[in-house]
């Protein structure tokens, strides 16, 4: 015989079914309510598709809409509107009738508003899909066939049912049998006139435990520590929920504690769709298509591409090293001028994919108003569905927002797994062991909140929502208590994720002595490894890496340099190889200053990354290059338009020549590197104009026959390799001739800001500019080891050009309105110097690569590498041994 069973939810009717399976029962029928009356109003009527309606909506606001035109364009007008027809038509509300009876023009306009609106919306649903009302009536014309198509009707897991179908179930019942199994659940009071016999029993009589845990997450966490100890009792998981009025508050803890647990858990309401690949991919294009390209975005959504999608995948996993180093590629143009740049040489499997990378470049550049269309050309199966239901959410502006709310199934079997659901879906489907989290003043039961389009004012809330949330809560709960047949554990959190006091929930265990559950206590059993070494210290301390670790800790605050700190064993390859190495002023700076850090920089190769996305401003550095950009610019035209060359240029020959040189490196950072926002760059721009002409102006008297040069290699400075024959054979040296540091084995090289060259080759003038600020006090020489570019450049000047020159090394400061800073006695100075890297090169290769007082730096770049609180703790204790330990090198940090 033909039997139908009426259902909760979707959860309730796979978990029907499955037992359905399991018993092998023919001619079971599953139905929710509205599929009920869908089948009973004729084969091919359905309820409205909430997707379906939300794409309706968005389809629907192009309609004049009155007093709703206003806040139509608003992120997550779209979501609302959907949600209050929903729940008017779910309440069986008429809005032509709602707008005879008001009187009020507030409460007239409004109604009026949201009546076009459903109009318009209904006028695009497809013509299958009816209201409920509508399903109701239509069902209604049709109740004598129930019997033929339902059999015996039986309502399970129900303690409510909207308004709008009780006319429908009363009117079955005169037709067919219908049973409502209530079991220990509470019957409504409106059921006893629909004349349908109920079946109840008692209430289950369950362990009931209160628990008090620390915080949100340390609830979860005991809750999967209570799963785990039942699971090794022999319980299954089928048999373990754990639930919440409202769970999205906590997904975030059970989705990483599940991952961690390895346990099967189901997620009822639906996983993040985010927290999945297939939201990945859909989030990298919104984010694209939100704030632009970039090399990092675009790079990252093809790799995510390739994985998900047999068109992308032929594209190599590093095509992305063929592209310019350097260059932001901020837009369409770039990019497809980087594209065009490159061959099939460039990719690692030498196939040409620039035709596939010029494809997504230009289905991207069609811009945020075609995100439709760029979704179907881009992503294919899950990911594009995503995409699609982001879109019916609301505007493609606002896809940061949808795809952050946005649910998808996790494709677990809930029939075999731990099921973490709201708890109205365990209150359908009970199971015999139960946790129910978030049993507090805040979370449970949940507080009613009016209608954002039809508040109180306009139509009163108990008739637009005549079951209202916070009743349905307490319902779920006493569902719950009364139907779970083991044990029933109620949490509370005693503090907020932010750490504010929680109240206690009215519907938390009255008469149930509290367990007080500490955050580092020892579990019974643990939910996983982590959580058991966590809980286990003595077991953790066992491990070779936290012995490690403790040993680590230890020795960093222990009054004597271990190998924590830097010591390593003489002679090790890599510290031979990070010394043998042309070096810089940089280079050498650290070596001198911070040996740890220079290890990390020049051993391990760490490197700070370089900027990708357009900044706000420009930081220091890349500010002082911008200026020497534009100063090495300057000079070479001034040099290179006659008339006595630099040396002989007039004031206004400086600012026409700093101007023309800005706007060429304008334009070549405008292609290459990212660069601040217009207002932002331009105002950089200016300063740095000035400051050049300042630092220009200082000529000091020209030398006899001067020649200058502008960013000069020495040494085999890579800017060397970018030199055309004839600019080289222009220079007064060879670039690529190295440059050894009398008395050492030490080779340098780099780039000199500035040479001036007498015609004879008798005096020469280095010059570097510093685009910071000179601090107080008396002039730098040395500068403790921080300052060696005007010894070192004197001394390649000095070695390179034929002669031997008379060189004056000088530092110039355009803040400081040009201030000029020359070296003094550049010969003693290169040869204290070099006595100090001597000792360096040294100590590092003996294994004293320690961290020194460039360490102690606010701007430090490997700050991260130190200890915590380094500055405070660490450094204050430790670089008075470094000083001894390092007695060779330890005065030179605090010359002048």
């Amino acid at each position: 015989m033909r039997r139908t069973l009426v259902v909760h939810s979707r959860n309730a009717w796979r978990s029907y079914r499955t037992q359905a399976a399991l018993h092998s029962r023919q001619g079971l029928q599953l139905f929710t309510i509205e599929q009920l009356a869908a089948r009973l109003a004729g084969g091919f009527f359905q309820p409205i598709d909430p997707d379906d309606l939300k794409t309706a909506v968005g389809e629907a606001l192009a309609t004049p809409l009155g007093e709703l035109d206003v806040i139509k364009a608003l992120p997550g007008f779209q979501r609302a509107a959907a949600a209050t027809l929903a729940k008017a038509w779910t309440a069986g509300l008429d809005l032509a009738a709602e707008i005879a009876a008001a009187s009020d023009p507030t409460a007239t306009a409004r109604l009026d508003s949201l009546a076009t609106l459903e109009t318009a919306v209904l006028a695009r649903l497809p013509k299958s899909q009816l209201r409920p009302h509508d399903l109701v009536t239509a069902a209604l014309e049709r109740v004598c066939y129930a019997p033929t198509l339902f059999g015996r009707i039986e309502v399970h897991g129900r303690t409510e049912m909207s308004p709008v179908w009780r006319p429908l179930l009363a009117a079955i019942a005169r037709e067919t049998e219908i049973v409502w199994i209530a079991e220990a659940r509470r019957v409504p009071e409106w059921l006893s006139s629909t004349g349908i016999p109920v079946e109840a029993r008692a209430p289950e009589r369950p362990t009931t435990i209160a628990i008090s845990c620390a915080s949100p997450r340390h609830e979860i966490l005991e809750a999967w520590r209570w799963a785990r100890w039942h699971l090794a009792q022999g319980a299954s998981p089928q048999e373990i929920a754990i639930a919440a009025a409202a769970p999205d508050a906590w997904d975030d803890h059970m989705l990483a504690l599940a991952e961690c647990a390895n346990l099967p858990i189901h997620f009822v309401h639906g996983r993040a769709a985010l927290s999945t690949p297939q939201g990945q991919l859909a989030a990298a294009l919104a984010e694209i298509l939100l704030r632009g390209f970039s090399r990092t975005r675009l790079v990252r959504l093809i790799a995510l591409l390739r994985s998900q999608s047999p068109r992308s995948s032929s594209l190599p996993g590093d095509w992305w090293r063929a592209l310019p180093e350097n260059a932001p590629l901020l837009d369409a143009a770039r990019w497809r001028r980087a594209i065009s740049a490159l061959t099939p040489e460039s990719f690692s499997d030498g196939t040409d994919h620039r035709p596939l990378l010029r494809e997504i470049v230009e289905t991207l550049s069609k811009g945020l108003n075609e995100a439709a269309e760029i979704g179907q050309l881009l992503l294919a199966a899950k990911a594009l569905t995503v995409w699609r239901k982001a879109l019916t959410e609301g505007p493609p502006a606002a896809l940061d927002v949808t795809l952050t709310g946005l649910r998808v199934d996790d494709g677990v079997e809930p029939d075999t797994a731990i099921l973490w659901a709201p708890a109205s879906a365990v209150a359908a489907v009970p199971r015999p062991l139960t946790w129910l989290v978030g049993l507090t003043s805040r979370s449970w039961p949940r507080r009613a909140t009016e209608d954002p389009i039809l508040p109180d004012h306009i139509i009163a809330t108990a008739r637009l929502d005549p079951l209202p949330v916070h009743q349905a809560d307490r319902r779920d709960f006493l569902t719950i208590h009364d139907m779970t047949s083991r044990e029933l554990v109620c949490s509370r959190a005693r503090r907020d994720s932010g750490g504010r006091l929680h109240g206690m929930s009215p519907l938390y265990p009255r008469g149930v002595n509290e367990v007080y559950l500490a955050q580092s206590r020892e579990p019974e059993h643990a939910a996983s490894a982590g959580d058991r070494l966590l809980a286990r210290p003595d077991e953790f301390a066992g491990l070779p890496l936290a012995m490690s670790a403790l040993q680590t800790w230890i020795d960093w605050y222990r009054e004597q340099i271990t190998g924590h700190d830097g010591l390593v064993r003489p002679n090790h390859p890599l510290l031979l190889r990070a010394l043998d190495r042309r070096q810089s002023a940089t280079s050498l700076v650290k070596l001198l200053r911070d040996p740890l850090g220079y290890l990390w920089t020049y051993g391990f190769g760490w490197a700070e990354p370089e900027e990708t996305d357009e900044p706000l401003t420009l930081d220091p550095l890349a500010f002082g290059n911008l200026l020497h950009e534009i100063l090495e610019g300057a000079v070479t035209w001034l040099e290179s338009a006659g008339s006595g060359g630099f040396a002989g240029a007039s004031a206004q020959d400086v600012r026409r020549a700093v101007e023309t040189a800005a706007e060429m490196v304008a334009t070549r950072w405008d292609e290459n590197r990212p660069v601040p926002p217009p207002v932002v760059w331009k105002r950089k721009r200016a300063e740095a104009v000035e400051l050049a002409v300042i630092a220009l102006s200082e000529h000091d008297d020209g030398l006899p026959d001067q020649h200058s040069w502008a960013e000069i290699p020495f040494g085999g400075d890579p800017k060397a390799d970018d030199l055309s024959e004839g600019v080289r054979s222009a220079l007064p040296w060879d670039p690529i001739e190295p440059v050894i540091i009398p008395g050492t084995a030490i080779r340098i090289g780099g780039s000199i800001d500035r040479l001036d060259l007498a015609g004879d080759g008798s005096r020469a003038r280095v010059t570097d500019y510093k685009s910071g600020k000179l601090g107080g006090g008396k002039p730098p020489q040395l500068r403790g080891g921080a300052e060696l570019q005007r010894c070192l450049y004197a001394y390649a000047v000095k070695a390179l050009v034929a002669g031997h020159p008379q060189v004056d090394a000088r530092l110039v400061y355009p803040r400081k309105d040009g201030q000029v800073l020359l070296l003094e006695n550049p010969e003693g100075t290169l040869e204290k110097l070099a006595a100090f890297l001597t000792a360096a090169s040294a100590s590092f290769a003996a294994g004293t690569a320690l961290p020194g007082p460039a360490a102690e730096e606010t701007w430090y770049d490997l700050a991260l590498a130190l200890p915590g609180g380094a500055t405070e703790s660490y450094l204050a204790a430790k670089l008075r041994l470094v000083a001894q330990e390092l007695a060779a090198i330890a005065p030179l940090w605090g010359d002048p």
